[in-house]
């Protein structure tokens, strides 16, 4: 019986080895698996989300946009103040907005040398008059809806 014993004991743990080693092997090739992708994936955001730092001598535009807001605030507050005391007038929305960015050139003008220093001429140029488009079309707008709302 005790070779019985021994017998049914080894017949046992066959039966418990193999699957045991079919899933201890798949675990590990699982844990391999997931350690590169889990790797690669840090790796991955490292890049996203670190980057690589700006050097002294790299262009930095988040560090441009928050140089230059103030001097952009300057120029937005200037136009509305500008469209504010003359909402009432017969001038049309459009005729309005514009003459409230020409009376505000030298808030413009500064924005622009500043740009100017920091990202070239002609880019400074490109940025300022997509901004005044922007901002004619988008005084308009808040012209009209105020004139409507009164």
């Amino acid at each position: 019986m005790h070779s019985e014993k021994g017998q049914r004991m080894a017949v046992g743990l066959s039966r418990f080895k193999r699957p045991y080693r079919q899933h201890s092997s798949s675990y590990i090739k699982l844990s391999k698996t997931g350690w590169l992708i889990e790797s690669a994936a840090a790796f991955l955001i490292a890049l996203l989300v670190g980057g690589s730092p700006a050097g002294a001598d790299e262009f930095d535009p988040l560090a441009v946009y928050s140089e230059a807001r103030p001097l952009n605030d300057r120029w937005q507050a200037c136009a509305a103040s500008f469209v504010r005391r003359r909402l009432q007038s017969q001038q049309t929305s459009e005729a309005l907005a514009e003459d409230a960015l020409d009376r505000c050139r030298a808030e413009q003008n500064r924005l622009r040398r500043f740009l100017v220093d920091k990202i070239g001429r002609g880019s400074a140029e490109n940025v300022v008059t997509l901004l005044r488009e922007k901002y004619q079309s988008d005084l308009t707008a808040a012209i009209n809806a105020l004139r409507t709302r009164d």
